[in-house]
């Protein structure tokens, strides 16, 4: 009797090893792509370590415009004294000035010859093409530093702001992404940070298109 049964049990087995597997009949649904990670935003600042009128820690927000570039203050209250002499400010905020032996004008990337004029921004001391381009370069004087101090920038050059649609204004830049990109304000960079990626679509959109008509 026993080993009868012993025998139906083992009959019974390649019936359960040869059973099918139950399969999952819900729809398989795709993993979604990964997204592209969001441009990098940076503004460069190369800003004097204190303030040339108190000797107190500066604010990277806080800065008198001179034909010096920037010197960064801790008040602004600051901005007159600076601004009624600007050569002593100068002097006290960028005390001793690195020397760039620059083979290329960082103003309008012609390369340096007879003509160059050697000027002085925010502690750095450097060639420009002639006395036009160390004009604009003061003018500029932010524009000028980065590509004087990142070459590998690539100055999109627009001549209007791909935010406002108005022209640009000197000093208010943006880098996005390794793209040097010029602004009407330097108060649209939060906006921006944002939403990046269409600012630099249409900033590359209006590379080498001129500005737009004075209303």
């Amino acid at each position: 009797m026993l080993h009868a049964l012993s025998i139906g049990l083992l009959s019974l087995l390649p019936l359960a090893n040869h059973a099918p597997a139950l399969q999952d009949s819900r729809p398989v649904v795709p993993a979604a792509p990964a997204s592209a990670p969001a441009p990098r935003v940076r503004v460069p600042v190369h800003a004097n370590a204190s303030c040339p009128i108190m000797g107190k820690p500066i604010s990277e927000r806080l800065f008198a415009e001179t034909v010096r570039g920037r010197i960064y203050i801790c008040c602004k209250s600051c901005v007159k004294d600076i601004l009624a002499d600007v050569d002593t400010a100068y002097a006290a905020a960028f005390p001793r000035d690195e020397v760039h032996l620059n083979k290329s004008c960082p103003v309008t990337g012609a390369e340096i010859g007879k003509d160059a004029v050697r000027i002085k921004l925010q502690g750095h001391e450097f060639a420009v093409r002639d006395a036009a381009a160390a004009e604009l370069a003061r003018k500029e004087s932010q524009r000028t530093l980065a590509r004087l101090l990142e070459p590998a920038l690539d100055d999109v050059g627009n001549a209007t702001c791909p935010v406002s649609g108005t022209a640009v204004a000197p000093n208010a830049i943006v880098v996005i992404d390794g793209h040097l990109i010029r602004l009407s304000s330097p108060k649209l960079v939060e906006q921006i940070e944002k939403d990046p990626q269409p600012v630099l679509k249409k900033a590359l959109e209006l590379r080498g298109k001129p500005a737009p008509a004075a209303k």
